[in-house]
């Protein structure tokens, strides 16, 4: 296509604007001796100015065709966007020759020592502000092209015949009515079609951040171990209780045991009560009878009937008889309190009771163990 002459005293105001800044780009000072070496940033900038130039001249005369098209479809042709664009590029030649001017003027009164520096500045400045100018131009050609041609008009057009939709129908990407046609599976059982809906956007990222979040539980509590999971905690803490347990043991265990141990009475029975109410009496009756275990309440026993034989019974267990150990789930006192209160229940007779096991055991009286211990002197 030829170029329009009305384009002509666009691309002649682009050729004399090619030239002064070509000139204009020779003109610049030298930098000084300490960048020697590296590339003078006026003629970077003087590089990126050229380059821009060329995409003004290129996109200029896509312009041109762009207009003659649109001349031919819309019969309309004016040439008022053609002319401001070479207002615009006249008044660009325009700044570059004042530009130009006022380095060399600034060069004639300043001194050669700061010669090179000012007319630097000036020169910096005068390409960025000529850079700003063809960037300017560059939009504006663009924003013309995109009216030519149409792509405005049709998008305009197309958010036009677009319906608002809420946050609800965004977030769930729900479609209009009139478009179900267009999602029909062709599936229809009692009246109901089935719609190909695509899954709430939120529904999915919901999904992804909880296998995100099982990996990573994965890994944290099932390969590396930096958060112990939940039977490791409960094992530690059976540890801490273990320890606490046997301190305690250990500590009120030089006061009481099988040699030492006395006849309670008060409060220690009741508390001794309590405890064979809770783990004894499933075993001996909840009133000393007996049932699995033999019966406590009469004077036969297997294993002793002084308080010291009792105490020595519960401590330590005969599990060959099925009577275990009680030496680690109850302190010295705890297991004084229980023999203290078994040793009440002699004579009680409940209903029920078991017969005789073991041997008769008769209480050592006062007056015995006086003489006893005489007869030993």
């Amino acid at each position: 296509m030829k170029t329009n002459y009305k384009m002509k005293p666009l691309f002649l105001f682009l050729f004399i604007n090619l030239l002064s800044l070509v000139g204009f780009a020779q003109s610049a000072p030298a930098t000084p001796a300490a960048t020697e070496g590296a590339m003078p940033v006026n003629t970077i900038l003087s590089i990126i100015a050229l380059i821009l130039l060329f995409i003004i001249i290129v996109l200029s005369m896509t312009v041109n065709s762009a207009i003659e098209l649109y001349k031919l479809n819309k019969q309309k042709a004016k040439d008022t966007t053609i002319k401001g664009v070479s207002v615009l590029i006249a008044l660009l030649c325009i700044s570059q020759l004042s530009f130009a001017e006022e380095a060399a003027t600034t060069t004639a009164v300043t001194t050669a020592t700061n010669a090179a520096s000012s007319a630097a500045n000036i020169y910096f400045w005068a390409f960025i502000i000529i850079i700003i100018l063809e960037v300017a131009i560059i939009l504006f050609f663009v924003k013309l092209l995109r009216f030519l041609t149409g792509i405005e008009q049709l998008q305009k057009e197309k958010q036009a015949s677009v319906k608002q939709q809420t946050l609800w129908e965004r977030l769930n990407s729900l479609k209009p009515i009139e478009e179900e046609g267009n999602m029909d599976t062709g599936h229809v059982y009692d009246g109901i079609r089935e719609l190909d809906n695509v899954t709430p956007p939120w529904f999915t990222i919901g999904f992804l951040a909880s296998i995100v979040a099982a990996i990573v539980y994965l890994y944290q509590f099932n390969i590396s171990g930096d958060i112990p999971r939940q039977e490791d905690e409960f094992a530690v803490e059976m540890r801490q209780a273990q320890i606490l347990q046997d301190s305690l043991l250990k500590l009120e265990g030089g006061a009481i045991d099988e040699n030492s141990v006395k006849l309670l009475s008060g409060a220690d029975v009741e508390a001794g009560h309590k405890v064979y109410a809770a783990q004894c009496a499933a075993c001996h009756g909840d009133k000393g009878q007996g049932g699995v275990g033999p019966n406590l309440t009469d004077d036969y026993w297997l294993h002793g009937g002084s308080i010291k034989d009792v105490f020595k019974t519960i401590k330590y267990g005969y599990v060959d008889k099925g009577m275990k150990a009680w030496k680690d789930d109850f302190s010295p006192k705890q297991i004084a309190q229980i023999s203290s209160y078994v040793k009440t229940l002699r004579g009680t007779n409940p209903p029920g009771a078991k017969e005789k096991q073991g041997d008769l055991y008769a209480e050592e009286s006062a007056s015995t163990a006086v003489a006893d211990s005489t007869k030993t002197n």
